[in-house]
């Protein structure tokens, strides 16, 4: 398998772009990615998008960038849309099909639906939740809120944390995102305010929600070859790709089967795709507590502390002290979503994984637009990608290993 690397990236503003149409979106983005690249657009050979609304946009986007006469593919999996494309054109390099491919991400969220039939269902699915045997919920009846603030009841319940506990971790997170000029969200909110803000599902509030956001993200790929062959200066090269799916509980059926225990408050499938993008980077969790950082899938408060247990950087239960000691902020021991992440720079269900590696990026090729959040250099080493992503009642969990060395 031959090593691949990014090598450009750009994004568009995220927030409510109603007057925008998709193409006028997206454009900015491609060659944003193409111009920070510094290549001629004439060397991409594939790509890739992820849209769960835009039908056909890639391809036109694509041909008002001057990109034309290459395979375009449009990738629909729920929020895991933009990283199973950028997946897709990183498995399409490394097979040896292509040199140089570019992955994009766009989403426009009015009636957009997660892969469920029929765009007016948007979050939530009239169906019987499928548990298949496991004692945590399944992924229908009461819609994304209710899932995870279930996930936020069982885990306060087994391990003590407390509401305040999630609600700081929007605290830190719009702490992040008044410094990200992309973001929807650029304000910053006391503990009280995200305490006492609209309840959606208890405990989960409004401003624990992500915000159905516009937006659209590119990046540029190219193998070992072509980033020697055009003097690419600061390539960051993927060394770990791993995908895991999910219906329901099978997997929490699955892992006690296997283990004799229950998974319990988390993401089963998170913990055993974060196992396999590990074993390929050749890494460990706490080699991110050393050097590295992460901008995971924050959809909600609840979602993002599960998170730093199911990565195995803390015990099960020892979630809500990495928040409530600072060992997540930029300047902590690992500091997670530095971009403001989903709950402040805004989730179009198609781009945000796309997003995510443009963070990635600008941070360890210290671009000027992470300046004002700018992780320090000893997190550098070692960058993680997640997306969580719910089509229909399955999940599907797509995660990267970045680094500045080959």
């Amino acid at each position: 398998m031959r090593k691949v690397a990014v090598v450009g990236a750009g994004m568009s503003q995220f927030g409510r772009l109603d007057a925008l149409l998709y193409q006028e979106i997206g454009r900015p983005a491609v060659n944003d990615a193409i111009e920070n690249a510094g290549i001629d657009r004439k060397l991409v050979q594939s790509a890739y998008y992820g849209s769960c609304g835009g039908v056909g946009v890639g391809h036109e986007i694509f041909n008002e960038s001057g990109i034309t006469g290459i395979p375009i593919t449009r990738v629909v999996n729920a929020c895991s849309s933009g990283s199973n494309a950028f997946r897709l054109a990183f498995m399409d390099i490394a097979s040896g099909m292509s040199d140089c491919s570019m992955a994009m991400g766009i989403e426009k969220m009015k009636n957009v639906s997660m892969g469920m039939v029929g765009g007016g269902t948007r979050f939530q699915i009239e169906a019987k939740a499928f548990s298949h045997g496991s004692p945590m919920p399944g992924g229908g009846g009461g819609g994304m809120p209710a899932g995870f603030a279930l996930m936020g009841r069982m885990h306060m319940k087994e391990y003590g944390s407390k509401e305040e506990d999630f609600a700081n971790i929007v605290v830190k997170s719009r702490r992040n995102g008044s410094k990200n000029r992309k973001a929807e969200f650029q304000t910053k909110m006391t503990l009280d305010e995200v305490l006492d803000d609209v309840m959606i599902n208890d405990p989960l509030t409004r401003s624990q929600c992500c915000p159905r956001t516009d937006g659209a993200a590119a990046v540029v790929l190219m193998s070992e070859d072509y980033v020697r062959e055009h003097h690419i200066d600061t390539p960051i090269w993927i060394i770990g790709s791993a995908m895991g799916s999910n219906m329901g509980g099978a997997m929490d059926r699955l892992y006690h089967q296997q283990t004799g225990n229950w998974y319990g408050p988390g993401i089963v499938t998170d913990y055993l795709t974060a196992q396999k993008v590990y074993k390929m980077a050749k890494v460990e969790p706490k080699d991110f507590l050393d050097r590295g950082f992460v901008e995971c899938h924050d959809c909600f408060s609840v979602s993002e502390l599960v998170h730093y247990e199911d990565f195995g950087f803390c015990k099960k239960g020892e979630g809500q002290d990495m928040i409530n000691d600072g060992r997540v902020e930029i300047d902590g021991d690992i500091p997670i979503n530095p971009s403001g992440g989903l709950l402040s720079v805004g989730h179009p269900l198609g781009a945000t994984g796309v997003r995510q590696v443009v963070e990635i990026f600008w941070q360890m090729t210290k671009d000027k637009e992470v300046a004002k959040r700018q992780v320090p250099d000893k997190h550098l080493d070692l960058g993680l990608q997640h997306t969580l992503g719910q089509p229909g009642l399955g999940f599907t969990n797509v995660m990267h290993v970045f680094s500045r060395d080959r």
